[in-house]
């Protein structure tokens, strides 16, 4: 998984002859499907036209590079019809508030992650709640009703309680569904224990893919526990161990959102 300010300025290189196509500059976002659907490589010709990479088109993305079979995987603006009504609808996310469907402000979001590995589906937003600007919290998509131009809905209220396991943010439910009222006890409970059972499993996926990411990366800070324990020092390589002490600590959240290359 990457943040979106890690592919913005990769360059993008053809695999068939090494060459460098030009250097990422914007991505655009479908906000129907969840996904960064295209890349805008600028490759210095601008007067020639704007050149976008279809996301589903790359090869791989790596610390130093986009990689794409070769050099016509990058195509002109007109020949991709469906990106112009993607570019007028303007969605960017990052930088957008995020509120309940309740009608509830509850933060901004300040970044994205994106599954590189899932032709970039956008994975969680990273929120900055309002009551607590130095703090992060990570909202996975199946959380998200609407990625829209100025406003992120989301499903539940999004309430921090202590550790955000596995990076999760954890939630009250944002009142019970008209229907449950109409439905017999037993099934009111069946439900609520499948849909219990899909959020455990889809929490798990997260953390595991949370984890692939951040193995690796090195500690952007120094992270201690409230009583001055420390966890991690500024400049230490994140291992499984590392992770599993965070998690521990309570402090699992915070680490990961303190990392970088």
């Amino acid at each position: 998984m990457k943040r979106s300010e890690e592919l913005l300025g990769l360059s993008v290189i053809s695999i068939e002859d090494g060459k460098e196509l030009g250097t990422v500059s914007d991505l655009v976002i479908n906000a129907g499907n969840g996904l960064v659907q295209y890349l805008v490589v600028d490759n210095g010709l601008r007067y020639l036209g704007i050149k976008v990479l279809p996301f589903r088109l790359v090869e791989g993305v790596g610390e130093d590079a986009v990689t794409v079979q070769n050099s016509s995987c990058i195509v002109d603006l007109g020949d991709e019809p469906e990106i112009h009504a993607l570019l007028e609808q303007n969605v960017r996310v990052k930088g957008t508030r995020v509120m309940t469907r309740k009608g509830k402000m509850i933060g901004t979001v300040s970044e994205i992650i994106v599954d590189e590995d899932n032709e970039g589906r956008i994975e969680a937003c990273e929120m900055t709640p309002l009551d607590d600007t130095e703090s992060k919290q990570l909202i996975p998509s199946d959380k998200v009703i609407t990625f829209g131009k100025d406003v992120l809905i989301v499903n539940e209220s999004l309430e921090s309680s202590g550790e955000n396991t596995s990076g999760q943010v954890k939630d009250s439910v944002d009142g019970t569904p008209p229907e449950a009222s109409e439905m017999p006890a037993s099934e009111m409970k069946d439900a609520e224990k499948a849909e219990a059972q899909q959020q455990s499993e889809a929490a798990k996926l997260f953390e595991e893919r949370q984890r692939k990411y951040l193995v690796g990366r090195k500690v952007s800070k120094r992270i201690e526990t409230e009583t001055g324990e420390v966890v991690a020092e500024e400049g230490d390589v994140i291992t499984e161990e590392l992770l599993d002490k965070a998690k521990a600590a309570g402090k699992f959240s915070e680490l990961s959102m303190n990392t970088r290359a």
